[in-house]
């Protein structure tokens, strides 16, 4: 069986592929959960497919997001809550391990970072998530978020400049760790 293909020659199963992980990790963040954060992304994925925006989507990731955040968001209200999750360090090195002392050095600093942006209001710690993690632009920001571009790049600088202050503040108390080679 052939699969449609987008304007770009995308099909059903590469857009799946490519945005499955980062709409579960956005979904599992507003609601604070990865059971209901796969439901939802379950739903967005049928709905993408039932309503034929690949064919209408010319980047679907708006469309996906926007999608997806709204089902997240119905969910809290009908529970009548709101969290943002701290994110799991997903990454692996292929081939290289790190030296204990690196990847002690990287989770920490890590869970640091994870911290000060928790101390952000929700909609900075959202806007920062689509735009970094994500790599999304100011306007698919601004179109998910139900904002304007200005607004979103008013909140990203707002965000930064908060986590420089936080970081510079905080990073008095760290101890350079420098281990001697032989």
């Amino acid at each position: 069986m052939r699969s449609e293909r987008t304007k770009e020659g995308r099909t059903f199963e590469e857009v799946f592929e490519r945005f499955e992980i980062p709409l579960l990790q956005y979904a599992a963040r507003i609601t604070g959960d990865r059971e209901r954060a796969r439901d939802v992304v379950q739903e967005t994925f049928i709905k993408f497919q039932r309503n034929g925006a690949l064919n209408r989507a010319d980047e679907p990731a708006t469309w996906l997001f926007t999608v997806c955040r709204n089902g997240a968001l119905n969910i809290c209200r009908k529970e009548r809550r709101m969290m943002y999750l701290d994110e799991e360090l997903i990454e692996s090195r292929e081939g290289e391990q790190p030296m204990p002392f690196e990847r002690l050095e990287e989770e920490e600093a890590a869970a640091f970072l994870t911290r000060i942006i928790g101390t952000l209001p929700p909609r900075q710690q959202e806007v920062l998530r689509l735009k970094f993690q994500n790599d999304l632009s100011y306007r698919q920001i601004a179109d998910i978020t139900k904002t304007t571009t200005n607004n979103v790049g008013v909140l990203i600088h707002t965000a930064l400049k908060t986590l420089r202050q936080h970081y510079r503040e905080a990073s008095k108390d760290f101890i350079p760790f420098n281990p001697k080679t032989i």
